[in-house]
């Protein structure tokens, strides 16, 4: 055993996941490598997925199963690679014919090209360093063998001398690439070193190759040509062993309840957080880090600080490239954005400072828009499935929350999905004032006199303003309903609570807005659906002029027989309007006299009541 050849710290570490209270067993993957054992033109695997996603456990273990240096067939007959993975009995006989043969058969060579270089600045220098603690191994594991400079003739050396071939675990290999310090050139010779370690050598009998950064987009382009490459773009074959599918989160949490039985942590916990990631068919694959954090501490939160700095996210999210910052808005709201992406790899890493060709500006933009998604889907801050990107999970939404925060233009935005929970508080309280002084204080404020407050401005600070009521509530926006198109119905996952409708006027008056629910028959065959709580509507008004909010709530029960009406004082101008005898007073409104004071008769009684 060895630092590089049979690494004797990946074997510690998978010992240490084995004991691990909430251990996935991932070994199957290792039936899937020996059906490529010594295949020519497909013996070399490149998997690249981001931070935390159990790369390097993967690594251990193959290092662990492979080598001659380790005893590890009592490790690993207690897994599943022991016992086959196909339902096909012949083919599940040979698995396991394969799973004797090669345990233990190789000397594997780990290389992890993040370690300790930190003084290096050339890729020669990097070599060395890894040539010094390998001929240090080979001193103790092959005394006879004569020991070289350069670390390609060691390996061919020992192959020819011993004609014993290797498998070749490279961890972290792209840090090279996204660091720094190394110019441009030394990256390229970096890229040639590692093809001539791997590419067409016959003491190669397998290549396990992982980082987070993809070999390149097009592999026609690439000097790496030589692996078969999986990221999170495009991996139909190997996606299920990294991160959690949902079969093995349910199985954990059946764990938990063995381990800790006063524990409030259930299935559908994680998944809100720690869930959506999506595989190629729409397997749902969860953050594996972040999951067993969860119930190793008993205790749901934001792991993703562990995963990988998060000033990462702030310096991807370009907001001056077109059109970034409004799908970011969009995708914070839950929604998904239609989007072909061109794949990230090596190649934007190491063109990121030569002239760009595009001359039409326009198709620039949306070129580095494609890349700067899909860097992003690279990197785990957003998921790609059916041609659609979105923010993975409430753990990743949180922290694109906070981009909000360090941008002035956005930081309203921020204020908003603050105070959402306290918006939503109030609505069910029916507080109507309230509601008015949390849109006032948390986002008129931040309101420049140029800005423009129209309709459909008005409606994306409703969607900040009730942000965490998607927790409860399946929010609609535009929705087809009754007669017309309601600005909002949020419909309750617990069909025994209140439905709510909200209709926003600008320059109008909540009154009206309340009326158009009325006419419209926003409520319409609620009942019907299933939904049994009572239902509120909210009239709201922006009056632009002076900066003011009002706000009008009826409650009616199921059986859309009013309960109880509370609202709060309109602008001096918004009551003229909707005075009877106002010489502003419209046809429209005279229609509905009958409700307006039957609001105003409930608000007195109201009052009256209060004295």
């Amino acid at each position: 055993m060895g630092f590089i050849i049979d690494n004797r710290n990946m074997y510690d570490k998978f010992k240490k996941l084995l004991n691990q209270e909430f251990f996935v067993d991932k070994s199957n993957i290792i039936n899937d490598f020996n059906k490529l054992i010594d295949k020519d033109g497909s013996n070399n695997v490149c998997i690249t997925k981001p931070r935390r996603f159990g790369k390097t456990s993967i690594a251990a273990m193959l290092t662990t199963y492979y080598s001659k240096g380790f005893n590890s067939q009592e490790i690993f007959d207690k897994l599943k690679v022991s016992k086959g993975k196909s339902s096909d009995e012949t083919e599940k006989k040979k698995e396991i014919k394969q799973y004797r043969e090669f345990q233990g058969k190789y000397h594997t060579l780990y290389f992890d090209f993040s370690y300790n270089i930190s003084s290096c600045k050339t890729c020669n220098q990097v070599k060395q360093k890894i040539n010094n603690l390998f001929i240090n191994d080979i001193k103790k594991i092959y005394p006879e063998t004569d020991v070289l400079n350069d670390i390609l003739d060691n390996i061919q050396n020992m192959y020819e001398e011993t004609g014993e071939k290797f498998i070749i675990i490279i961890d972290e290999w792209d840090y090279l690439i996204s660091n720094n310090d190394f110019s441009p050139e030394e990256k390229v010779e970096y890229i040639r070193f590692l093809k001539d370690l791997i590419k067409d050598k016959g003491y190669l009998a397998f290549a396990y190759m992982t980082g987070i950064t993809p070999i390149a987009k097009e592999f026609s382009q690439s000097t790496l040509n030589c692996f078969t490459e999986y990221s999170m773009l495009k991996d139909k074959k190997y996606y299920q062993y990294f991160g959690f599918t949902e079969q093995e989160v349910r199985d954990l949490c059946e764990k938990n309840k063995k381990i800790n039985k006063n524990s409030e942590i259930k299935y559908e916990k994680l998944e809100n957080w720690y869930n959506g990631y999506k595989a190629y068919n729409g397997e749902k694959i969860f953050n594996p880090w972040s999951v067993y954090h969860a119930l190793a501490d008993d205790r749901i939160e934001n792991y993703w600080n562990g995963t990988g700095r998060f000033d990462e996210l702030v310096n991807i999210i370009n907001f001056n490239i077109l059109g970034v910052k409004d799908d970011i808005l969009e995708l914070i709201k839950g929604n998904k954005i239609k989007l072909k992406l061109k794949g990230f790899g090596t190649e934007n890493n190491l063109n990121s400072s030569t002239n760009n060709k595009e001359t039409n500006e326009k198709k620039k933009e949306k070129k580095l828009k494609a890349e700067l998604y899909s860097k992003m889907v690279t990197f785990g801050f957003l998921t790609y499935y059916d041609g659609k990107i979105s923010i993975p999970n409430k753990e990743l939404e949180e922290k694109f929350i906070d981009v909000l925060k360090d941008n002035d233009d956005l930081e309203y935005y921020y204020n908003m999905i603050n105070n959402s929970e306290e918006m939503l508080k109030m609505t069910l309280k029916k507080n109507p004032e309230e509601i008015c002084k949390i849109l006032k204080n948390s986002h008129m404020e931040k309101i420049k006199p140029r800005d423009k407050m129209d309709h459909g401005n008005l409606k994306r600070v409703f969607e900040f303003a009730y942000f965490n009521a998607r927790i409860n509530y399946i929010v609609d926006e535009e929705v087809g309903k009754g007669k017309g198109i309601a600005d909002f119905i949020f419909y309750p996952k617990d069909k025994n609570e209140a439905v709510i409708i909200i209709e926003l006027k600008v320059n109008g008056s909540a009154k009206k807005a309340l009326k158009q629910i009325h006419l419209k028959e926003y409520y319409h065959d609620l009942k019907n659906d299933g939904y049994k709580g009572n239902i509120l509507l909210l009239g709201i008004n922006l009056n632009t002029k002076n900066i003011s909010y009002s706000c009008i709530i009826e409650e009616l029960d199921n059986k859309l027989k009013e309960i109880s009406v509370n609202e709060y004082p309109e602008s001096e101008n918004e009551k003229k309007i909707d005075q009877p005898n106002s010489k502003n007073k419209r046809k429209t409104d005279q229609e509905s006299d009958g409700i307006y004071k039957r609001l105003r008769s409930a608000t007195k009684r109201k009052k009256m009541i209060k004295k």
